[in-house]
């Protein structure tokens, strides 16, 4: 696989988390007009966003890329503590709405490793140079 198909496949990837992000805010706040029109707005404003950054990395942004490599170690890291101190909540309070929180949060971290492994791929780095 190149570097290229894999930067596309990532890209897909963020866009299908980003339908995932809405339907889980529609969850979670309710079902209701202003929820649904918040939930639509922030899903397109992030399918813009990853557009914008995957438009740039397919035109081989060195910048772009070292700048993804450093959001998404950091993310990593810290979403892995935050999911580690939520499910220690979650044993702690037994609510079902914490688990809710653990799950969307485990997720976020495991799209935010995946883009730091694929960002660190050799084929990627020889792709954009």
């Amino acid at each position: 696989m190149t570097g290229k198909a894999k930067i596309e496949g990532l890209t897909n990837s963020w866009y299908g988390f980003a339908v995932f992000s809405a339907v889980c805010a529609v969850l979670m706040n309710g079902i209701g007009v202003f929820s649904i029109a918040t939930a639509i707005a922030g899903m397109l404003f992030s399918w813009f966003i990853t557009f914008l950054i995957g438009r740039a990395l397919i035109k081989k942004s060195s910048l772009t890329r070292f700048l993804l490599l450093f959001v998404t170690g950091l993310f990593t890291v810290l979403g892995t503590l935050g999911v580690g101190k939520a499910a220690w909540m979650f044993v702690q309070t037994w609510q079902l709405g914490v688990l809710a929180g653990v799950a969307y949060g485990a997720v976020s971290t495991w799209m935010y490793a995946r883009s730091l492994r694929t960002l660190m791929d050799g084929s990627v780095k020889a792709y954009i140079g």
